[in-house]
């Protein structure tokens, strides 16, 4: 809504215009993330028969009375899609920034130097996933609580810079 009475409604006209911008802006990311995990996710079951063959069995004789009923009866299709994401995450990078000086491997490492670090390569690291670079949702079936702090970031963790 955008008011032009007097200086104080143009400045509040201002306000409302930016934060219109955002949520269009955070509407279009959201989307443009959920059609690429999408997209990924349905390729990847494609590709594997078996996935395939599991995921729609399950979805054909899904509860969907509820949320909680559907959460309840699609076990294997949420593996898939931790699977997937794994694979395919929806940022390629993460940045953080160091909140106090620290030491990695005898490299000094000092307050709000900028952190880059892969998602990709996290998720595909042989010393973290077997098999690293092969589509298998079993490796969640029992949750994602064996996985190495850290090495699983799908929509990358805590605050943002």
């Amino acid at each position: 809504m955008v008011i032009k009475a007097n200086e104080d409604e143009k400045e509040q006209s201002s306000i409302t215009q930016e934060f219109e911008l955002d949520d269009i802006m955070t509407i279009f990311l959201v989307i443009d993330n959920m059609a690429k995990t999408l997209a990924s996710f349905f390729v990847e079951v494609i590709r594997h028969q078996h996935v395939y063959d599991k995921v729609a069995s399950e979805v054909r004789k899904a509860d969907i009375s509820s949320l909680h009923a559907m959460d309840n009866s699609l076990i294997y299709t949420e593996m898939a899609i931790l699977e997937c994401l794994r694979l395919h995450p929806t940022l390629m990078r993460g940045i953080r920034v160091l909140q106090s000086d620290t030491t990695v491997k005898d490299l000094d490492l000092y307050k709000r130097t900028m952190i880059f670090f892969g998602q990709l390569v996290l998720h595909r690291h042989p010393d973290f996933w077997e098999n690293p670079n092969d589509f298998i949702p079993e490796r969640f079936a029992n949750g994602t609580g064996f996985i190495e702090p850290f090495t699983y970031l799908p929509f990358v963790a805590g605050p943002r810079v």
